[in-house]
């Protein structure tokens, strides 16, 4: 019988960088795979990346399998700049987990993705989260871009049940 994974999830550090860029390869903002821009290390030491790493019981290790890199403005929202996890195509469950996780963590008044619209499995992500409602669409060259917003109120409309007179 296998045993169950086990997740932690953190603020990324320093020495997290090579294991970051040797085993995820594709994310939300880099889809072809490209070489992970250097932008990675300085949100590092903003401590605007959270890391999802696994870890195996058995042999005592941990591997990163996710990250979730965002901005904090002055007034308290965040963008959210690149989701990234292992394989080729996004892990839904770690990629909801990372968001949700941040923004419980910041409590922030509205949080902002912006990602390609051809993208459909990274917008998923977004549409299937309880707050984030599509904000519009903007073309910056070579693509569209989807732009999504969130807010707690959004997210507790979308969680409360309605109730139905009788």
């Amino acid at each position: 019988m296998e045993e169950a994974a086990v997740y932690n999830i953190r603020m990324a550090v320093p020495e997290d960088l090579a294991q970051i860029k040797a085993n995820i390869q594709r994310s939300m903002a880099n889809p072809e795979g490209k070489t992970v821009r250097k932008g990675l290390k300085d949100a590092i030491e903003r401590r605007e990346i959270m890391i999802l790493e696994r870890a195996d019981l058995k042999e005592k290790t941990s591997k990163i399998s996710a990250f979730i890199e965002w901005y904090t403005k002055v007034d308290g929202t965040i963008t959210i700049r690149d989701i990234g996890t292992v394989g080729e195509e996004p892990n839904e469950g770690m990629a909801k987990r990372l968001i949700r996780e941040l923004l419980r963590l910041a409590s922030p008044p509205e949080a902002h993705a912006k990602l390609r619209a051809d993208l459909t499995a990274w917008n998923n992500i977004f549409q299937d989260l309880p707050g984030f409602q599509l904000e519009g669409r903007e073309y910056s060259r070579p693509h569209w871009r989807t732009i999504w917003l969130w807010t707690p109120e959004a997210e507790r409309r979308e969680r409360t049940p309605r109730r139905t007179k009788r």
